[in-house]
């Protein structure tokens, strides 16, 4: 039966779909949209056996109770507590870590399915029912590394009391700044912090029919343009998927976000737009970590090192929002060796902006000899990194990488 009313959903929303297709724009053809359904729950091995519960997840167990029950017999029950103490994932909404996420793969050799090619996913739908008197959020994103290390920046989905069905929509522009579509292993679904790491102070969350619908493939726009000269400069829209951050500390991430310098009482040093980064302490000093806020690869191979000369400067505006002056370096990664190398350390006085300026040729040099064109002919990620600090908050501002001859 259940079966049977998910292939009647399935050509109803084909139909719809096209008839929307059609009726919005004579001048659009209509797209075929096929709907497969990924777990149903009804097999526990088949659905439940293959998810993984991540660490820090919570726990996952199976429903019986047919009131949490969408269609057939069988339901997944899910006790999400959240992070803890850990912190990782896209640092613009930090709240869905890798760690502590539910995992629902999107494929398996034993039971003959595939959907790893995201190209021609257009959206993901799943029923949910919330059995708690309040609304909860729900982050949903995409796995783009096998062990679900990598994933895509959230999107947040508010669960009423009740059922719901939380639309997830694929923006393959946006995914393809920083992921391989053709290899996306799953979803990921992440519920914000109890603060607790006993069950019973877990929210129920029901889930049933996760369903895939597919349609002919997409090719991804490139969002990544760049003006003459031009890195980052933050006014583009895109550029906000460009720029990421590490940590060992995984809880001491900084949070990121593009900001209207005048809103903070800044002039830009380009445009309007500038990056405010929020610096975390740590309790004690360890002498060897170093966090860092780093310039991704999308963007690094959009700037074309390879065709610049020996009188290219790679360049950059950083404020020091604080009372004493931060020593920083910045390192350059060389993707044939593997190897970072500290180019030029960054000293920014208090309160001020402070240009960082080094010649392309000189980053080649750290390696041993400039003519070899070591970074520019294998150019990786370019990092910002500073030593460990106790002393509470700190706040810095970036702005403008670009080229300078």
């Amino acid at each position: 039966m259940k079966r049977i009313c998910m292939l009647i959903l399935a050509l109803s929303l084909a139909f719809a779909t096209a008839a929307t297709a059609i009726g919005c724009n004579k001048q659009e053809t209509a797209v075929s949209v096929n709907e497969a359904t990924l777990y149903d729950f009804e097999d526990y091995d088949r659905n439940f056996a293959l998810m993984r519960v991540m660490a820090y997840f919570g726990a996952v167990n199976v429903n019986r109770d047919e009131k949490y029950v969408k269609n057939g017999k069988m339901s997944a029950l899910l006790q999400p507590l959240g992070y803890h103490s850990t912190m990782v994932g896209n640092v613009f909404t930090p709240t869905l870590k890798p760690e502590c996420c539910l995992y629902i793969p999107f494929s398996s050799n034993k039971y003959d399915f595939d959907y790893t090619d995201a190209t021609v996913l257009q959206d993901v739908r799943l029923a949910m029912y919330n059995d708690e008197e309040t609304a909860l959020s729900v982050y949903v994103s995409l796995i783009f590394e096998r062990n679900a290390q990598t994933v895509s920046e959230p999107v947040a989905f508010t669960l009423k009391p009740g059922w719901n069905e939380v639309i997830y929509r694929l923006d393959h522009d946006v995914l393809a700044i920083n992921h391989d579509l053709s290899a996306c292993y799953g979803l990921a679904l992440g519920f914000d912090r109890v603060g607790s790491r006993d069950l019973a102070d877990a929210p129920n969350v029901y889930l049933d029919d996760v369903r895939l619908r597919l349609t002919d493939p997409v090719t991804p726009k490139n969002l990544v343009t760049l003006e003459e000269n031009e890195i980052c400069d933050f006014e583009k829209a895109y550029q906000k998927y460009t720029v990421t951050s590490f940590s060992f500390d995984k809880a001491m991430r900084p949070d990121l976000e593009i900001v209207t310098a005048a809103d903070y009482g800044l002039t830009a040093p380009s445009g309007r737009k500038v990056l405010r980064a929020v610096l975390k302490p740590v309790d004690a000093i360890d002498g060897t970590i170093y966090d860092q806020i780093y310039l991704t690869q999308s963007l690094i191979d959009a700037v074309g090192f390879s065709a610049l000369g020996d009188d290219a400067y790679f360049c950059f505006d950083f404020y020091n929002d604080t009372e004493l002056t931060m020593d920083l370096s910045v390192t350059f990664l060389d993707t044939k060796n593997s190897g970072y190398k500290v180019a030029r350390h960054l000293y920014a006085n208090a309160k001020q902006w402070t240009p960082y300026r080094i010649r392309l040729a000189d980053v080649d040099a750290l390696w041993g000899n400039a003519e070899d064109r070591t970074y520019r002919d294998n150019p990786g990620p370019i990092r910002i990194e500073w030593s460990e600090f106790t002393d509470g908050e700190r706040v810095v501002y970036m702005d403008n990488f670009r080229i300078e001859r």
